[in-house]
């Protein structure tokens, strides 16, 4: 999203262009792509002439819309350590300093757009 976020507004990226400059395999970015366009984040156009481009201003797309369309949701009771939920009645041994963690990330995605990316 940040790599289109520094194209031109009216300029479509293909898929294969796309991953090649981010490095991300196909198959994974095509997964990615579907759920952002499935979201409403991106423009998706098919045939000649086309590829995806943001549906609206980077400026009107924070980093929160981006992370939820992918199913990133900062939950305070999701373990890191992957034991299940956690809680503060039944703590992981990092459980307090990943909830305020996420909190910080969630608060960072909620204040910034794309357009803070450059």
């Amino acid at each position: 999203m940040t790599y289109l976020a520094r194209t031109k507004p009216d300029e479509r990226v293909r898929a294969r262009d796309l991953a090649k400059a981010t490095d991300v395999p196909p198959a994974f970015l095509s997964k990615i792509m579907r759920a952002l366009s499935t979201s409403g984040l991106l423009d998706a156009q098919k045939g000649h002439n086309g590829g995806f481009m943001l549906s609206r201003p980077a400026s009107e797309i924070r980093f929160i819309d981006v992370l939820r369309a992918v199913d990133f949701q900062p939950e305070t009771d999701h373990c890191l350590f992957g034991l299940g939920n956690c809680n503060a009645q039944n703590p992981c041994p990092l459980h307090f300093e990943w909830a305020v963690l996420k909190e910080q990330i969630e608060h960072w995605a909620r204040s910034h757009s794309l357009a803070d990316s450059d």
